[in-house]
């Protein structure tokens, strides 16, 4: 007997083994069985998910004797038309015959009863091929067929077939096959065919079918073919041209510790292999963005692409909000590639755009012993030492005389790690906070919220009204300026954090060069000298969602501790500045002219 491909010897004989689809399957035996059977039916969905597969079952399934069992899979009828010689079952590829005269000619055979079955299937495959002349041939027909025709029309572009046909069937949209499903599918063949295998074959075959079983099964006929009977991971990345993780995270280090050379060399690497660097994009933004869940979750189950090790790793390198603006450049890059002649030109630039980004260490080594306690969780963060200066400046802390600090990293592995490095305020421990952050991260924001007083803020909402009668003053008004389009997100005795419509605005505020000038502004409104943050609206917006989800999770950080220093003392004659002076503060130094009267 000749040989048959893996996805056509093993091709669903009963809806029983149809693989995912188990709302229109279910649907289907009903009909079926209460012999409720429409005369056309449309099949919608990607590529090999079972559309062909589940027509097939159903021109089996009318026409079996069994309805209680149908398909039974023994009766003649069965049997024949899984051999493919049953007369009245007629596959049409419409791509081939999609002219008006192989129409009508199917609608002039309509008309003839069945040979052998209670039904005549007409089963259509890529209906979205036919021509406009044939789709109209076809309308009357489709309306009111002979009550022994049957209509199975396929297709993976619903969208080009016409509303009219739509309207005349009953329509199933096939959904991708899930990747559980698939690689316990992938797994029964394996085992079949008696192939031995290294578990992560099945991962990987499942993720490259993109949700088509019949794609997982070719791709896996093709590696038995190459590896024969010992299936390994490696045998897979050789034949697609796919990067391993090792390889990916080689990239992510070079991009890291900014070795322009090591980052052209991977590059160099990715084209003489001929590996697919779309592909390789995607997956750059899948295995960043599991990072970031699993930053966020500590959860290593949800991990499906790396293991716990590898994303510790990176996100010892980087924190959430890098690896948030790495996937955003893999995003724009991916956009260009659709008119790019020479993509690696575009993915080398992708990554030296990441390279120049500010350098923020994540949140998992901290250079001091365990037994030191902190008062802010990012201080591990920023402990670690980096040839780069980061974008975000780091956060100072103060730690007691007689700690001893040790040079080796410690990897913490939990949040009850994180926990008990905490400081306790009860304790007499001189631990201070003192943030300098041109840009807030989402982090610290969190932490901010769970310091914040809502009533405070709701009690001083009228004393912020007074702001506006300080933008005409002289003396406030470049800062009162500043703030006015601010809208308060957070508030207690120490610190105010407003919310901006843009970055720029963020950064002024942040500005350690503005934060006496606005201190003294608060006195002025809520007569203490707090420190004033400021993030953008975007933030804002995803820091509230991050605090909800934390919070019901039961996994909010640790308040903000702000250290308070006292106001400079300003001498009696720098205070007695000049009308002339503080215009010029006011509206900078070239922008004023004198005329004074004689």
């Amino acid at each position: 007997m000749a040989y048959k491909a893996l996805y056509r010897t093993y091709r669903p004989t009963s809806f029983e083994k149809v693989v995912g689809q188990q709302h229109i399957v279910k649907t289907l035996q009903n009909a079926v069985l209460k012999h409720k059977i429409a005369h056309a039916y449309l099949f919608c969905g990607p590529r090999g998910t079972g559309k062909t597969t589940v027509a097939k079952l159903m021109a089996k399934a009318v026409n079996c004797p069994d309805k209680n069992k149908a398909p039974c899979n023994v009766c003649d009828s069965c049997l024949s038309i899984q051999a493919g010689t049953h007369p009245d079952i007629i596959e049409i590829d419409a791509a081939s015959n999609n002219g008006v005269d192989e129409i009508r000619d199917l609608i002039e055979k309509v008309k003839y009863s069945p040979i052998e079955g209670k039904y005549k299937v007409y089963i259509i495959d890529e209906v979205h091929m036919l021509s406009q002349g044939a789709f109209n041939a076809l309308l009357k027909t489709l309306e009111e067929p002979p009550s022994h025709v049957i209509f199975i029309l396929a297709t993976t572009e619903p969208h080009k077939v016409l509303p009219t046909i739509i309207s005349r069937c009953q329509r199933f949209d096939f959904t991708k096959v899930p990747l559980a499903e698939i690689g316990t599918r992938v797994r029964e063949v394996l085992d079949l065919e008696k192939i031995k295998y290294e578990e992560g074959v099945i991962r990987l075959i499942s993720q490259l079918a993109e949700g088509g079983l019949r794609d997982a099964l070719s791709i896996l006929e093709q590696c038995i073919a190459y590896a024969q009977n010992d299936l390994r991971v490696q045998h897979v990345h050789d034949i697609y041209g796919i990067t391993t993780v090792n390889e990916k995270i080689d990239l992510l280090d070079a991009v890291f510790s900014k070795d322009v050379v090591a980052i052209l060399d991977n590059v160099r690497f990715i084209s003489e292999k001929s590996f697919d660097i779309k592909r390789l994009t995607s997956d750059m933004i899948d295995l960043l963005k599991e990072c970031i869940i699993y930053q966020y979750t500590r959860d290593a189950s949800l991990l499906q692409i790396a293991t716990e090790d590898e994303v510790k790793h990176i996100l010892s390198k980087r924190n959430a909000n890098d690896l948030l603006k790495m996937i955003d450049i893999f995003i724009e890059t991916m956009d260009k590639y659709r008119n790019a002649t020479n993509i690696h030109s575009y993915f080398e630039v992708a990554l030296l755009k990441m390279m120049s980004m500010g350098n923020e260490t994540a949140d998992y080594v901290v250079k001091t012993e365990a037994k030191v306690p902190f008062a802010d969780t990012k201080l591990k963060a920023v402990l670690a030492k980096e040839e780069a200066k980061p974008t975000i400046q780091p956060v100072k802390s103060v730690i007691e005389d007689n700690t001893e600090v040790s040079e080796e990293p410690v990897v913490l592995e939990s949040h009850e790690d994180e926990r008990l490095l905490q400081l306790d305020i009860a304790n007499d421990v001189a631990d201070v906070t003192e943030v300098e952050e041109l840009l807030l991260s989402d982090f610290d924001i969190v932490r901010f919220m769970v310091a914040g007083d809502k009533a405070r803020r709701t009690n001083e909402a009228q004393l912020w009204s007074r702001l506006d009668d300080y933008i005409n003053e002289i003396e406030w008004a470049r800062v009162a300026r500043m703030i006015s389009d601010g809208n308060i997100v957070v508030t207690n005795e120490q610190f105010v954090v407003l919310s901006v419509p843009y970055e720029e605005v963020a950064r002024e505020i942040n500005a350690k060069a503005n934060e006496v000038a606005l201190r003294k502004l608060m006195i002025e409104i809520v007569k203490q000298p707090r420190k004033v943050f400021a993030i953008t609206k975007d933030q804002e917006e995803r820091t509230i969602a991050l605090f909800r989800e934390l919070w019901s999770a039961g996994k909010l950080p640790e308040p903000m501790i702000i250290h308070i220093e006292p106001l400079p003392k300003v001498k009696k004659q720098e205070e007695e500045v000049s009308v002339d002076q503080r215009l010029v503060s006011l509206f900078g130094e070239g922008n004023v002219d004198f005329i004074h009267e004689e």
